[in-house]
């Protein structure tokens, strides 16, 4: 089987090397047989020096388990921005889906100007993927490759006709039953052993068709795949019989019609591939590059070769070929050659003439390498290392490769080549478990020399299925995130945002709040400053799905945060109750006192009609004989007469706070918040009734959560300290966020200090992101609960953040710094809470639209309202979606 390919020149026949794949298993047309796996990404940048040798050490561990052939693909996938955003369009959900599709539609505009997939810009994630080849058990299978006289002997007695079939090519594709079992149980064993070093996974027969058609698309789009249709397509195999073994049949132009493709090979230094795509034929240029040179000695950290690559500002994919060579084999090849080389100089000398330098080279570096082994008893690598750049243009094709080869010489005079005339079977190393083409630029290293290289490593972040909030890296990566997609992994929704004032916390929180709302979901933000009132006025595509419920002591508004009222579940309410009185009276949950608000508690609760100021009415009966509980009362009492106290201390015949729009913003007005320095023990009335308030408004966020498990509900908390202060607020939200994580809702956390987040709360948050911060201390904290060591350069990394950047880590535990992008300028202006740098004297009158985004939108607009679809007029659009 052969792909002819369209040259001027010359015509190059390589046979393509996949005859079958199912699961995780390839079947070649030379019997070789290998298993696919996904190797996990991990942080590097932000780990210390030790850290980062830990890694090499179990890297190097990871490959020496490796004791046969293997091959590592490490490939950049490129984001599709567009086909991105359709699948969160057919998502949107909600009165303001028609809102959403337009939001996105900008998005989409705006991302692809930014990153132009055929420009070479990296907007790309990077993969990395092992084929380990799995060896032939001779005491199981009766059919091997050839070897001694012995044993093929045996196989031509056992199978006469499938082995000379074999030798004269025209056996057709199959593996007997037995094989396959023996290639299930190496294959698991296989896996066994390398799961305990690093994550792996097995790839599925999907990624297997993605890792065949990649690179005939490369620079073009990405694949279309069948295996994704709903008929789920797959290679087919037939059951049979041969020699009374039952065999299992396959038919390879199967997997040889994924390699279409119109391919020119007719220059010496490129490949051009032609794909019919989007109604036109598009071309595409590669250019494969080899590893010619790599130095014996590289420092470590710092010798992170292959990682350097995947942070180049255009996309590189990278092959690595591997023949492990165990310690003793190699020994004796290298005396063997060691042995040639001394008897070539013996013949010079005797000849009286000079010997050839490279000679002498050579004579030298055999020696170092036979002192080496003996050394060490690690194997040998004998590996080929391959890269590859692709280009529509020429001339930024030929300035990427000499870049590319100008990294690799200054980082550490790092060889690359572009070879003339092999670029199609360079091409050809990038399927996976395919032969070494070219036998030229072998390197022999060391396991640890190719773990250098930290194949895996990523800036990446996010988790590429939501709204783009951002950038990272050093290429500005796109960062997407959808708090859904946490529930659908089983990994938590709910984040913390911590960082000193002015750094960007609340523009994140908000962000994420109000990209929540146009999803379809619904949020509430507890806005305890009073910051948010504007938005109605400022966010008019929310007009009619947006309220600002401002609490005060009106007496329409007495009770309504009692939790008897507040809370539908009894048990609930009575839970929150004891919390708040217990706190407001500063009894301790092992006193008596505690028993007697527990009773009280109780006894309303039973009531008919119960509401919280029962609570002190029996707590001043129980006092006529018990007199602690008489003083509780008094407390309590004394709280009770504050101004916004009558929203806790009502006489339960309110309603409760009606929270049915998509945007919910809760305020209580007279809050005072005590400074974050000051002690819990120091706090006046009202600074303790503040946060007992806040208590309250906890659970009720805790009940929020339940609404409807369809939508995803998130809840907001700014200023969240006050009530993480303490133990009980502590438990509160650790509740409010177990709870979502199971019924579809999220915890957003906007506090000062990482230490509000301590204990089990810190490790049932998903999304952690850190804002700039001048305390060392504070730094320090924020780095322990990243789980990163306190090294200078990452407590210097903080410190140094600009406005709007922050440290993220996001679900996958990756860490990155973020640079928050909000897009939209009346977004900004609407979610900025520091105060204007200067008053403005005069105020233009600006006509405002229903909605109003950047002005460098307004083409879209009117291409928007051409087309029949008036970017204005979103009332009755979403009143048709409510009608749905």
């Amino acid at each position: 089987m052969a792909i002819t390919v369209k040259k001027k020149v010359s015509k190059v026949n390589i046979e393509f090397p996949i005859g079958y794949f199912e699961g995780n298993l390839i079947f070649n047309h030379d019997k070789s047989v290998w298993a696919i796996y996904e190797i996990d990404t991990f942080v590097y940048d932000h780990l210390s020096d030790q850290q980062k040798i830990d890694k090499l050490i179990a890297h190097t561990s990871f490959l020496t388990l490796l004791t046969d052939r293997f091959h590592i693909l490490w490939l950049p996938r490129t984001h599709d921005i567009t086909e991105h955003h359709s699948r969160l369009k057919e998502r949107l959900q909600g009165p303001l889906r028609n809102w959403g599709k337009k939001f996105i539609n900008t998005l989409d505009i705006y991302l692809n100007e930014r990153y132009n997939a055929v420009s070479g810009t990296n907007n790309a994630d990077y993969r990395a993927f092992i084929a380990v080849y799995l060896p032939k058990n001779e005491a199981k299978d009766l059919v091997d490759q050839l070897g001694t006289i012995a044993s093929e002997v045996k196989k031509l007695l056992l199978h006469p006709k499938r082995t000379i079939e074999h030798f004269a090519g025209l056996n057709e594709p199959e593996v007997f039953e037995h094989e396959w079992q023996a290639y299930t149980i190496k294959e698991r064993q296989i896996f066994d052993r390398l799961s305990r070093k690093l994550k792996v996974e097995r790839v599925d027969h999907e990624k297997i068709e993605w890792l065949i058609k990649r690179n005939f698309w490369w620079g073009i789009a990405e694949p279309t795949l069948r295996s994704s249709d709903i008929d789920g397509w797959s290679p087919k195999k037939t059951k049979g019989l041969r020699g009374g073994l039952k065999t299992f049949l396959y038919d390879p132009r199967q997997v040889l019609t994924l390699t279409e493709g119109d391919i020119d090979t007719s220059r010496a230094r490129r490949v051009t591939i032609t794909q019919p795509y989007d109604g036109e034929d598009k071309k595409i240029h590669h250019a494969y590059l080899a590893l010619s040179d790599l130095p014996d000695n590289m420092d470590h950290p710092g010798s992170e070769w292959l990682y350097s690559a995947a942070t180049l500002p255009f996309p590189v994919q990278m092959s690595i070929k591997v023949d492990v060579l165990e310690s003793r084999d190699a020994i004796k090849k290298l005396s063997r050659k060691k042995m040639d080389i001394d008897n070539q100089v013996k013949n010079i000398n005797e000849a009286n003439a000079q010997v050839p330098l490279d000679l002498q080279e050579k004579q030298e570096k055999a020696l170092y390498l036979e002192d080496e082994y003996k050394k060490r008893k690690n194997p040998t690598f004998v590996t080929h290392v391959s890269f590859g750049l692709y280009h529509a243009d020429l001339n930024m094709l030929k300035s990427n490769v000499k870049i590319f080869q100008d990294h690799f010489r200054d980082m550490g005079n790092i060889q690359i080549e572009l070879p003339a005339g092999d670029q199609w079977l360079l091409f050809n190393d990038f399927i996976p478990g395919s032969p070494r083409y070219v036998s030229d630029y072998i390197q022999r290293i060391p396991p640890e020399t190719l773990a250098a290289g930290m194949i895996g490593a990523t800036q990446s972040l996010g988790d590429g299925k939501g709204l783009y909030i951002g950038t990272t890296g050093s290429n500005q990566n796109p960062v997407y995130v959808d708090l859904r997609h946490a529930s659908q992994i089983n990994r938590s929704p709910s984040f913390s945002i911590t960082g000193t004032l002015g750094g960007g916390k609340s523009v994140l929180l908000n962000l994420l709040g109000y990209q929540n709302t146009i999803n379809g979901g619904k949020t509430l933000m507890f806005d305890p400053k009073g910051e948010r009132s504007h938005w109605p006025d400022m966010l008019p595509e929310l007009k009619g799905h947006i309220q600002v419920a401002t609490l005060s002591s009106a007496p329409e508004d007495v009770g309504k945060l009692d939790p008897f009222v507040m809370l539908k579940n009894i048990e609930d309410a009575k839970e929150a109750a004891m919390d708040i009185l217990a706190y407001l009276s500063s009894v301790k949950t092992d006193t008596i006192g505690y028993s007697y608000i527990s009773q009280s508690v109780m006894r309303v609760a039973s009531e008919p009609k119960p509401y919280l100021t029962k609570c002190i009415d029996v707590l001043r009966t129980m006092g006529e004989t018990r007199h602690e509980a008489a003083v509780i009362a008094e407390v309590l009492h004394s709280f009770a007469d504050l101004s916004f106290a009558k929203l806790l201390f009502g006489k339960g015949d309110h309603k409760s706070i009606n929270m049915d729009f998509a945007m919910n913003i809760l305020q209580v007005q007279n809050l005072k918040m005590p400074p974050v320095e000051k002690s819990p023990a120091n706090y006046s009335l009202i600074e303790k009734m503040s946060i007992a308030t806040m208590y309250s408004i906890g659970s009720f966020m805790d009940s929020f959560i339940y609404f409807d498990r369809g939508v995803f509900t998130l809840a907001n908390m700014d200023e969240a300290w006050a009530i993480l202060a303490t133990q009980i607020g502590k438990e509160m939200a650790n509740r409010v966020i177990r709870t979502g994580r199971s019924l579809n809702g999220g915890l957003g956390i906007a506090t000062q200090n990482a230490t509000d987040m301590a204990g089990d709360l810190a490790g049932n948050i998903g999304m952690k992101f850190a804002f700039r911060d001048q305390d060392t201390e504070k730094i320090k904290n924020t780095l322990a609960y990243f789980g990163l060591e306190r090294t200078q350069d990452n407590i210097d990394l903080i410190r140094s953040l600009e406005n709007g950047q922050c440290l993220m880590q996001d679900i996958y535990g990756r860490v990155g710094v973020l640079s928050v992008d909000v897009v939209f300028q009346h977004l900004f202006d609407c979610f900025d809470t520091r105060p204007p740098e200067r008053a403005e004297e005069e105020e233009v009158p600006v006509e405002e639209h229903e909605f109003s985004i950047l002005e460098r939108f307004a083409l879209y607009q009117a291409e928007a309202a051409v087309g029949g679809e008036d970017p204005h007029d979103l009332d009755d659009a979403d009143a048709e979606d409510s009608d749905d």
